[in-house]
């Protein structure tokens, strides 16, 4: 079997993407895979390789496009873990969710996150006037330290990771739990025929002295699979 690309997504590679390394040589060892990681520098580079991938590790928008359009099975998902957003304000505002009521909302318009958002502040009743889109998470803080806006969503990971300085830039207003979205592992039609025993190898991960290490490196406790109810609720939320 000549070498498959293993793609993913660029967020969970900003750091140790060594262990998707090892987790592609793991997969290796169990199956008889060729699995190769191939590193994205950014979300277009990660993007234009997805159709062409064997094994991807992908966020909830680029998890349905590889299902709907490129032929792709969902493997497995980390257990327990959901995409989720925080609502940001700036400094001087105080620090009430109500008031993005019929104000601008800065965020990365395409991503799930805005939907994740927009979907807990409907059920308070709670509608931006618009959505000023940027390109990057991280350029909500700027977006909003300059007063282009005044509010803004950004991906809860993202916000994780910021140094406290730039957290700082803004207030923290809410963070969503709408359980809705989650990042998934998917095999491509090239690895077709493979597809049970990574997913029988995703599975037995945590019965492995060596899986287990490496799930704790990666913050996985374990995978789990997917439903269909899960994916056509999320995408009911794309949609939306």
């Amino acid at each position: 079997m000549s070498s498959v690309m293993m793609k993913v997504c660029p967020h969970d590679t900003i750091r140790e993407p060594e262990r998707w390394t090892e987790l592609a040589m793991y997969l290796n060892a169990a199956t008889g895979t060729e699995l190769t990681f191939d590193i994205s520098i950014d979300f277009p580079d990660f993007q234009d390789n997805l159709g062409r991938s064997g094994l991807v590790y992908a966020n909830p928008s680029d998890t349905l496009d590889l299902v709907n359009n490129h032929q792709f099975t969902v493997l497995a998902r980390p257990a327990g873990r959901f995409d989720e957003a925080v609502l940001v304000c700036n400094t001087e505002q105080e620090a009430v969710l109500a008031g993005i009521n019929g104000k601008p909302l800065a965020t990365v318009v395409s991503l799930m996150p805005t939907k994740i958002a927009l979907q807990m502040l409907g059920k308070q009743g709670i509608a931006p006037s618009e959505l000023h889109n940027v390109d990057l998470w991280q350029a909500v803080i700027g977006c909003i330290w300059r007063g282009e806006c005044q509010y803004g969503i950004v991906y809860k990971d993202t916000y994780n990771g910021l140094s406290e300085q730039s957290k700082g830039m803004v207030k923290l207003l809410a963070t969503t739990d709408e359980q809705v979205a989650f990042h998934s592992i998917l095999v491509g039609p090239a690895l077709a025929a493979q597809a049970d025993a990574l997913r029988a190898a995703l599975r037995e991960m945590p019965n492995d002295p060596t899986g287990k290490a490496l799930m704790e490196r990666l913050a996985i406790t374990r995978w789990e699979p997917v439903s269909e109810t899960e994916l056509a609720t999320m995408q009911a939320l794309a949609n939306g």
